[in-house]
């Protein structure tokens, strides 16, 4: 019998809530380094990492089962600069990596609890921002995309506010290209039925811009 994947998580259950830190031994100050943040399957930074082997790579969902397709495809092509990994962003984010770290932060397509009763299962907040910023190195990128609008208009306003972020396409503004060339499951089928998809551009500053 098939084991049925779970495609939604409430990451407030007690058991998701077991904050994990290892991961920071793991990142290497001499890599870029990029992370997906609800990455699914893992695929996608997969991807990422067959044409940039010099970089490091780092998938995290909440579902540890739904990862296992992609740790299968990194054994089977040996790839070592790729980790996939469990993590709860609600109570993980602050600690899951060094300050000034991270190169690229993606968020591709977060899911949307789109009953009001499922809005704080959200986990992009400000505090969630914050910790985001603060990971990122300086010149390094906070990358967002959805076909879902409302989020994501909360995600722009959000990312603009905070002092450490500068939206690359201008203030209040959406980038038009694509955010990458590998594309993500989710991305391929908006494309297919000629969804919308509003993206996201924001860049670390130098300091505060106070």
């Amino acid at each position: 019998m098939t084991r049925r994947i779970r495609q939604h998580v409430n990451p407030l259950n007690a058991p998701c809530l077991a904050p994990r830190d290892r991961l920071k031994q793991a990142v290497r100050a001499s890599r870029e380094v990029e992370v997906e943040l609800g990455c699914g399957d893992g695929l996608f930074v997969v991807r990422r990492a067959l044409h940039q082997r010099g970089g490091q790579f780092i998938g995290l969902d909440i579902r540890t089962e739904v990862l296992e397709r992609g740790r299968r495809v990194v054994r089977r092509l040996g790839l070592t600069n790729v980790m996939l990994e469990a993590g709860n962003f609600m109570v993980d984010l602050a600690q899951l990596f060094p300050p000034d770290s991270v190169t690229r932060f993606w968020i591709n397509f977060p899911d949307p609890w789109f009953k009001r009763r499922h809005h704080n299962r959200r986990w992009l907040g400000a505090s969630a921002t914050d910790a985001l910023a603060r990971l990122l190195r300086p010149g390094g990128l906070l990358l967002y995309q959805s076909d879902v609008w409302e989020p994501t208009l909360a995600a722009l306003g959000l990312f603009e506010t905070h002092p450490l972020l500068r939206n690359t396409a201008g203030e209040f503004s959406f980038t038009r290209p694509r955010l990458a060339e590998e594309r993500t499951s989710r991305e391929l089928a908006c494309e297919r039925r000629g969804l919308r998809i509003w993206r996201l551009s924001f860049e670390r500053r130098e300091a505060p811009a106070w």
